[in-house]
This record gives C-alpha cells, structure tokens and sequence, in this order.
C-alpha cells in the first residue's frame, strides 16, 4: 500500500473533485508542494522550497533548485515513481521550464514545471510536446 499524497492527508474523498483524474490530483498536489515555502505554511522542517534563494549569483543555483524541487516531489508526491527532473530553458517572461518524467501507475508520466524566478511561483502542466 502506497503513502497517501500530501492533499489527500488533509482532504476526505467527498471533498476531493470526482471528475479528477489521478494525473490532475497528482499535478494539483505538485503544484501545492512546490508553491510551499519552507518555514511557512507547514509544520515539517524542512518542508518547501526555499534553500536555493541562499544561492542567488552562484554557479550553483540552478543545481540547487533543480535538486531542491526533485527531492519535494521524490519524499511528498508517492505515487510518482522513478522521477527525474531536467531544465529545458527559460522564456521572456522570466520563467524556467522544466520537464518531469516518470512513472505514475506504472505508465509513462511527463510533466512540464514552471519556475518564475522572480516570484518563485510555480506551475504545474501536462507535457503536450513528449
């Protein structure tokens, strides 16, 4: 039996949309993970994004953030497997575009994770180019 994903501790399944896939409450579930700063919103040391802000004007920010966000998702999000997380690049609008592989039920699974650098904010979304 596999842990229960992060939102799912918190909600009942009546509360929980019936029309979700298990894709989209995984995407839903990612997207609070990561959205999560650490030191706010939950009791956890060490809960969140956060640690790479201490790296802003290094060489090592980029691999600290990528390391930071695959571990959230590899300790908070179960019923992903086998995940990896690579940097595709950025866009005008200052935002990083990662992609998630992985398996998910046993099926191929691929994510895009977006990554605005200056708010921090994160979006998560189905990889239509894969």
């Amino acid at each position: 039996m596999t842990r229960p994903a992060f939102l799912d501790k918190f909600t009942s399944p009546w509360q929980r949309p019936g029309g979700n896939s298990e894709l989209q409450q995984v995407r839903q579930n990612l997207e609070s993970l990561l959205n999560t700063k650490e030191g706010y919103g939950y009791f956890v040391d060490g809960f969140g994004l956060g640690r790479y802000s201490e790296k802003y004007g290094t060489q090592d920010l980029m691999k600290t953030l990528t390391g930071e966000m695959l571990h959230s998702v590899e300790a908070h999000e179960p019923r992903l497997r086998d995940v990896e997380l690579e940097l595709r690049g950025r866009d005008s609008g200052l935002w990083l575009h990662f992609v998630l592989t992985g398996t998910l039920g046993g099926e191929p699974c691929t994510l895009r994770v977006l990554f605005h650098t200056v708010s921090g904010q994160v979006r998560v979304e189905e990889d239509e180019e894969r």
